[in-house]
Protein backbone atom coordinates (compact mmCIF):
# COMPACT_ATOMS: atom_id res chain seq x y z
CA UNK A 1 0.00 0.00 0.00
CA UNK A 2 1.48 3.42 -0.90
CA UNK A 3 2.22 5.82 1.92
CA UNK A 4 -0.34 8.52 2.55
CA UNK A 5 0.74 12.08 1.91
CA UNK A 6 2.51 13.53 4.94
CA UNK A 7 3.55 10.19 6.44
CA UNK A 8 7.14 9.16 7.10
CA UNK A 9 8.75 5.99 5.79
CA UNK A 10 10.66 5.34 9.01
CA UNK A 11 10.67 2.81 11.80
CA UNK A 12 7.55 1.16 13.19
CA UNK A 13 7.36 3.84 15.89
CA UNK A 14 6.66 6.63 13.41
CA UNK A 15 3.16 8.01 13.92
CA UNK A 16 2.74 6.39 17.35
CA UNK A 17 2.37 8.01 20.74
CA UNK A 18 5.98 8.23 21.94
CA UNK A 19 7.76 6.68 24.86
CA UNK A 20 8.44 9.13 27.65
CA UNK A 21 11.94 10.20 28.59
CA UNK A 22 13.30 8.46 31.67
CA UNK A 23 14.72 5.20 32.93
CA UNK A 24 13.44 2.11 31.17
CA UNK A 25 13.92 -1.63 31.69
CA UNK A 26 14.26 -4.09 28.84
CA UNK A 27 15.32 -7.73 29.09
CA UNK A 28 16.04 -7.20 32.77
CA UNK A 29 18.48 -4.33 32.21
CA UNK A 30 18.12 -0.57 32.42
CA UNK A 31 18.82 2.36 30.14
CA UNK A 32 17.98 6.05 30.16
CA UNK A 33 15.98 7.40 27.23
CA UNK A 34 15.96 11.08 26.29
CA UNK A 35 13.31 12.11 23.76
CA UNK A 36 13.33 15.65 22.27
CA UNK A 37 10.96 17.95 24.13
CA UNK A 38 9.26 18.95 20.88
CA UNK A 39 9.15 15.40 19.52
CA UNK A 40 7.07 14.96 16.37
CA UNK A 41 6.01 11.37 15.71
CA UNK A 42 5.95 12.05 11.97
CA UNK A 43 9.57 13.17 11.84
CA UNK A 44 12.62 10.90 11.80
CA UNK A 45 15.30 11.52 14.42
CA UNK A 46 18.92 10.58 14.87
CA UNK A 47 19.49 7.91 17.54
CA UNK A 48 22.65 8.27 19.63
CA UNK A 49 23.96 5.72 22.14
CA UNK A 50 26.32 6.97 24.87
CA UNK A 51 28.23 4.25 26.77
CA UNK A 52 29.69 4.94 30.22
CA UNK A 53 33.20 4.23 31.44
CA UNK A 54 34.41 1.55 33.85
CA UNK A 55 32.88 2.25 37.25
CA UNK A 56 30.44 4.77 35.81
CA UNK A 57 26.77 4.36 35.04
CA UNK A 58 24.03 5.52 32.70
CA UNK A 59 23.33 8.35 35.15
CA UNK A 60 26.80 9.80 34.59
CA UNK A 61 26.38 9.88 30.81
CA UNK A 62 22.73 10.93 30.55
CA UNK A 63 22.97 14.62 31.50
CA UNK A 64 25.15 15.63 28.57
CA UNK A 65 26.10 12.54 26.56
CA UNK A 66 29.76 13.60 26.27
CA UNK A 67 28.71 17.08 25.16
CA UNK A 68 26.65 15.85 22.21
CA UNK A 69 23.21 16.64 23.58
CA UNK A 70 23.87 20.38 23.48
CA UNK A 71 25.08 20.12 19.89
CA UNK A 72 22.16 17.96 18.77
CA UNK A 73 19.50 20.22 20.22
CA UNK A 74 16.12 18.70 19.40
CA UNK A 75 17.34 16.64 16.44
CA UNK A 76 18.24 13.41 18.24
CA UNK A 77 16.95 10.72 20.56
CA UNK A 78 19.58 9.75 23.15
CA UNK A 79 20.10 6.45 24.92
CA UNK A 80 22.44 5.74 27.86
CA UNK A 81 22.62 1.99 28.56
CA UNK A 82 23.74 0.68 31.96
CA UNK A 83 26.57 -1.86 31.99
CA UNK A 84 26.83 -4.99 34.12
CA UNK A 85 29.31 -4.58 36.98
CA UNK A 86 29.78 -1.00 35.79
CA UNK A 87 31.44 -2.11 32.57
CA UNK A 88 31.13 -3.64 29.12
CA UNK A 89 32.92 -6.99 29.21
CA UNK A 90 30.26 -8.30 26.77
CA UNK A 91 30.57 -11.84 28.11
CA UNK A 92 28.76 -14.23 25.77
CA UNK A 93 27.69 -11.16 23.77
CA UNK A 94 25.33 -10.13 26.58
CA UNK A 95 25.92 -6.43 25.91
CA UNK A 96 25.34 -6.82 22.17
CA UNK A 97 22.07 -8.55 22.98
CA UNK A 98 21.17 -5.69 25.33
CA UNK A 99 21.81 -3.16 22.55
CA UNK A 100 19.58 -5.20 20.23
CA UNK A 101 16.79 -5.10 22.82
CA UNK A 102 17.09 -1.33 23.19
CA UNK A 103 17.09 -0.83 19.43
CA UNK A 104 13.99 -2.97 19.09
CA UNK A 105 12.07 -1.09 21.78
CA UNK A 106 13.10 2.36 20.61
CA UNK A 107 12.46 1.73 16.92
CA UNK A 108 9.10 0.13 17.68
CA UNK A 109 7.92 3.14 19.65
CA UNK A 110 9.77 6.16 18.28
CA UNK A 111 10.44 7.54 14.81
CA UNK A 112 14.09 6.81 14.09
CA UNK A 113 16.13 7.60 11.01
CA UNK A 114 17.83 4.25 10.53
CA UNK A 115 20.52 5.90 8.44
CA UNK A 116 21.57 7.97 11.44
CA UNK A 117 22.16 5.63 14.37
CA UNK A 118 25.41 6.38 16.20
CA UNK A 119 27.43 5.26 19.23
CA UNK A 120 30.13 6.84 21.34
CA UNK A 121 31.81 6.32 24.68
CA UNK A 122 34.96 6.94 26.64
CA UNK A 123 37.36 4.28 27.92
CA UNK A 124 35.32 1.10 28.47
CA UNK A 125 32.46 2.93 26.75
CA UNK A 126 34.73 3.57 23.80
CA UNK A 127 35.60 -0.11 23.73
CA UNK A 128 31.90 -0.99 23.57
CA UNK A 129 31.41 1.50 20.74
CA UNK A 130 34.29 -0.12 18.85
CA UNK A 131 32.66 -3.51 19.38
CA UNK A 132 29.48 -2.20 17.74
CA UNK A 133 31.50 -0.94 14.77
CA UNK A 134 32.74 -4.51 14.37
CA UNK A 135 29.52 -6.38 15.09
CA UNK A 136 26.76 -4.05 13.83
CA UNK A 137 28.22 -1.97 10.97
CA UNK A 138 24.96 -2.09 9.02
CA UNK A 139 22.93 -0.95 12.04
CA UNK A 140 25.17 1.87 13.26
CA UNK A 141 26.10 4.54 10.75
CA UNK A 142 29.27 5.51 12.59
CA UNK A 143 31.04 5.42 15.95
CA UNK A 144 33.29 7.77 17.90
CA UNK A 145 35.74 5.89 20.13
CA UNK A 146 37.36 7.99 22.87
CA UNK A 147 40.37 6.41 24.60
CA UNK A 148 39.22 2.88 23.81
CA UNK A 149 40.77 -0.57 23.43
CA UNK A 150 39.55 -3.99 22.40
CA UNK A 151 37.94 -4.87 25.72
CA UNK A 152 34.40 -5.68 24.57
CA UNK A 153 35.28 -7.95 21.68
CA UNK A 154 35.14 -7.45 17.94
CA UNK A 155 32.86 -10.00 16.30
CA UNK A 156 33.10 -9.47 12.57
CA UNK A 157 35.10 -6.32 12.01
CA UNK A 158 35.40 -6.81 8.24
CA UNK A 159 32.60 -4.52 7.03
CA UNK A 160 33.12 -0.84 6.25
CA UNK A 161 31.85 1.79 8.69
CA UNK A 162 32.88 5.44 9.17
CA UNK A 163 35.25 5.51 12.14
CA UNK A 164 36.51 8.27 14.44
CA UNK A 165 39.17 7.54 17.05
CA UNK A 166 40.35 10.00 19.74
CA UNK A 167 43.23 9.22 22.11
CA UNK A 168 45.78 10.92 24.38
CA UNK A 169 49.48 10.46 23.68
CA UNK A 170 50.24 9.96 27.39
CA UNK A 171 47.20 7.83 28.25
CA UNK A 172 48.30 6.07 31.44
CA UNK A 173 45.36 3.66 31.44
CA UNK A 174 44.91 2.45 27.88
CA UNK A 175 48.09 3.30 26.01
CA UNK A 176 47.61 5.14 22.74
CA UNK A 177 48.88 2.04 20.95
CA UNK A 178 45.44 0.55 21.72
CA UNK A 179 43.69 3.40 19.93
CA UNK A 180 46.03 3.14 16.96
CA UNK A 181 45.30 -0.57 16.68
CA UNK A 182 41.53 0.02 16.61
CA UNK A 183 42.00 2.74 14.01
CA UNK A 184 44.22 0.54 11.85
CA UNK A 185 41.55 -2.12 11.53
CA UNK A 186 39.16 0.30 9.87
CA UNK A 187 41.88 1.93 7.81
CA UNK A 188 42.32 -1.49 6.24
CA UNK A 189 38.64 -2.41 6.05
CA UNK A 190 37.63 1.00 4.66
CA UNK A 191 40.30 0.87 1.98
CA UNK A 192 42.11 3.97 3.22
CA UNK A 193 45.31 5.23 1.63
CA UNK A 194 48.41 4.97 3.79
CA UNK A 195 49.71 8.24 5.22
CA UNK A 196 51.66 9.64 8.13
CA UNK A 197 49.55 10.63 11.14
CA UNK A 198 51.51 13.12 13.26
CA UNK A 199 50.74 13.33 16.96
CA UNK A 200 51.35 16.20 19.39
CA UNK A 201 53.98 16.23 22.09
CA UNK A 202 52.84 15.41 25.63
CA UNK A 203 51.20 18.37 27.29
CA UNK A 204 47.66 19.71 27.12
CA UNK A 205 44.57 17.71 26.18
CA UNK A 206 43.33 20.88 24.50
CA UNK A 207 46.10 20.54 21.91
CA UNK A 208 45.34 18.01 19.22
CA UNK A 209 46.18 16.95 15.69
CA UNK A 210 43.50 15.53 13.41
CA UNK A 211 44.33 13.27 10.48
CA UNK A 212 41.64 12.69 7.85
CA UNK A 213 42.37 9.68 5.67
CA UNK A 214 41.38 9.15 2.05
CA UNK A 215 39.12 6.09 2.15
CA UNK A 216 36.34 4.42 0.19
CA UNK A 217 33.63 7.02 -0.58
CA UNK A 218 31.23 7.36 2.34
CA UNK A 219 33.52 5.53 4.78
CA UNK A 220 35.97 8.10 6.13
CA UNK A 221 38.35 7.53 9.02
CA UNK A 222 39.50 10.35 11.28
CA UNK A 223 42.23 9.98 13.89
CA UNK A 224 42.66 12.67 16.54
CA UNK A 225 45.60 12.49 18.94
CA UNK A 226 45.77 14.98 21.80
CA UNK A 227 48.57 15.84 24.17
CA UNK A 228 46.88 14.62 27.32
CA UNK A 229 46.11 11.57 29.44
CA UNK A 230 43.01 9.36 29.83
CA UNK A 231 40.20 11.92 29.58
CA UNK A 232 36.68 11.88 28.14
CA UNK A 233 36.59 15.61 27.54
CA UNK A 234 39.26 18.33 27.68
CA UNK A 235 40.30 19.39 31.17
CA UNK A 236 40.06 23.03 30.09
CA UNK A 237 38.74 25.00 27.16
CA UNK A 238 35.99 24.09 24.73
CA UNK A 239 34.84 20.49 24.36
CA UNK A 240 36.48 19.90 21.00
CA UNK A 241 35.93 16.13 21.30
CA UNK A 242 32.17 16.58 21.15
CA UNK A 243 32.44 19.12 18.35
CA UNK A 244 34.70 16.88 16.24
CA UNK A 245 32.39 13.91 16.81
CA UNK A 246 29.36 15.94 15.77
CA UNK A 247 31.18 17.29 12.72
CA UNK A 248 32.19 13.78 11.70
CA UNK A 249 28.67 12.40 12.05
CA UNK A 250 26.85 15.27 10.39
CA UNK A 251 29.31 16.28 7.68
CA UNK A 252 32.23 13.95 6.97
CA UNK A 253 30.32 10.71 6.61
CA UNK A 254 28.05 12.32 4.05
CA UNK A 255 30.77 13.70 1.81
CA UNK A 256 33.56 11.14 2.21
CA UNK A 257 36.94 12.14 3.60
CA UNK A 258 39.70 14.42 2.49
CA UNK A 259 43.39 13.61 2.55
CA UNK A 260 44.53 16.53 4.67
CA UNK A 261 46.18 16.64 8.06
CA UNK A 262 45.20 19.56 10.28
CA UNK A 263 46.89 20.73 13.46
CA UNK A 264 44.59 22.59 15.83
CA UNK A 265 45.02 24.06 19.28
CA UNK A 266 41.95 25.13 21.25
CA UNK A 267 42.24 28.17 23.49
CA UNK A 268 38.66 28.75 24.64
CA UNK A 269 38.02 29.08 28.37
CA UNK A 270 34.75 27.17 28.67
CA UNK A 271 34.46 24.68 31.51
CA UNK A 272 34.54 20.94 30.95
CA UNK A 273 35.08 17.84 33.05
CA UNK A 274 38.23 18.02 35.20
CA UNK A 275 41.06 15.53 35.08
CA UNK A 276 41.59 14.02 38.51
CA UNK A 277 44.75 12.51 39.95
CA UNK A 278 43.18 10.06 42.39
CA UNK A 279 45.30 6.99 42.98
CA UNK A 280 44.30 3.41 43.64
CA UNK A 281 45.92 0.21 44.74
CA UNK A 282 46.68 -2.75 42.50
CA UNK A 283 48.31 -3.20 39.12
CA UNK A 284 45.85 -1.36 36.90
CA UNK A 285 46.36 2.26 35.96
CA UNK A 286 46.06 4.56 38.94
CA UNK A 287 43.23 6.67 37.60
CA UNK A 288 41.03 4.13 35.93
CA UNK A 289 40.17 0.52 36.76
CA UNK A 290 39.86 -0.38 33.11
CA UNK A 291 40.20 -4.11 33.46
CA UNK A 292 38.38 -7.35 32.95
CA UNK A 293 36.99 -6.99 29.44
CA UNK A 294 37.61 -9.09 26.37
CA UNK A 295 41.21 -8.67 25.27
CA UNK A 296 42.41 -7.36 28.65
CA UNK A 297 45.62 -9.09 29.75
CA UNK A 298 46.40 -7.19 32.93
CA UNK A 299 45.22 -7.47 36.50
CA UNK A 300 41.54 -7.12 37.30
CA UNK A 301 40.44 -4.52 39.81
CA UNK A 302 36.78 -4.38 40.70
CA UNK A 303 36.69 -1.80 43.48
CA UNK A 304 38.60 1.46 43.23
CA UNK A 305 38.56 4.19 45.83
CA UNK A 306 38.04 7.11 43.51
CA UNK A 307 35.53 9.89 43.14
CA UNK A 308 36.26 10.07 39.44
CA UNK A 309 33.43 7.68 38.68
CA UNK A 310 31.02 10.43 39.64
CA UNK A 311 32.13 12.75 36.84
CA UNK A 312 29.41 14.00 34.55
CA UNK A 313 29.96 15.18 31.01
CA UNK A 314 28.03 18.17 29.73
Amino acid sequence: MPLLQGTVAGTAGCGKSPLASGTRTVSGRQYILQVPSNYDSNKEYKLIFGFHWRGGSMNDVAPGYYGLRALAGETAIFVAPNGIDSGWANTNNRDNTFVDSILSEVKSNLCVDEKQVFATGWSYGGSMSYNLACSKPTVFRSVSVISGAQLSGCTGGETKIPYLGIHGVVDSVLNISNGRSLRDRFLRVNGCASKNAPEPSPGSDSTYIKTEYSCSPGFPVWWIAHGGDHVGSPSSGANWMAQQTWDFWTRAINVGSSSTTTSLTTTQSTTSAPTTTTTSSGNCAARWGQCGGQGWSGATIVVIDSGEFGLKFS
